[in-house]
């Protein structure tokens, strides 16, 4: 019996991040597909050909209205998200601590506003998904597997 191909979807995430370690989330609107009503990273979906670090700075770009150049840019991870009966999801994680322009809500037609958060104690209505990068980011590893079976489940 063979098994159904396993999918994966490819995001980066560009953290905006303010000296007293609080991070720019973006609030999703309540309707929206993924995360509704949520306090998100900035980020999205990988395109074809798109190199990780240009993909975050234009996520920056669209969602926020800053730019970010490649040399304010620096790696912060990989979060890579099993589900067992759908999509894996990895997660390429960029810090930025300097920007240029002033951030706002770029996409009021997706988002609810902008919104400063601490890394170190999110709020509840921060999705697990950014809970789990801000972790990463403030206690390590730079890598983060999550969902994945505790044994037998190596491939």
């Amino acid at each position: 019996m063979s098994q159904a191909p396993h999918l994966l979807i490819a995001d980066v995430a560009q953290i905006l991040l303010r000296a007293n370690g609080a991070a720019l989330c973006v609030r999703r609107k309540p309707d929206a597909d993924l995360a509704p009503g949520q306090l998100t990273v900035v980020g999205g979906h990988l395109k074809t050909g798109e190199p990780l670090d240009h993909a975050a700075r234009y996520e920056a770009k669209e969602e926020a209205g800053v730019h970010v150049s490649a040399d304010q840019q620096e790696f912060g991870g990989l979060v890579h998200h099993h589900e067992p009966e759908g999509m894996d999801r990895i997660t390429a994680v960029f810090v930025t601590q300097s920007w240029t322009g002033e951030p706002h809500n770029a996409e009021p037609d997706k988002h609810e506003g902008l919104f400063w958060v601490p890394m170190e104690k999110p709020p509840r209505d921060c999705h697990p998904y950014t809970v789990t990068i801000f972790h990463m980011l403030t206690h390590g590893p730079s890598y983060r597997a999550l969902n994945w079976p505790t044994s037998g489940g190596a491939r």
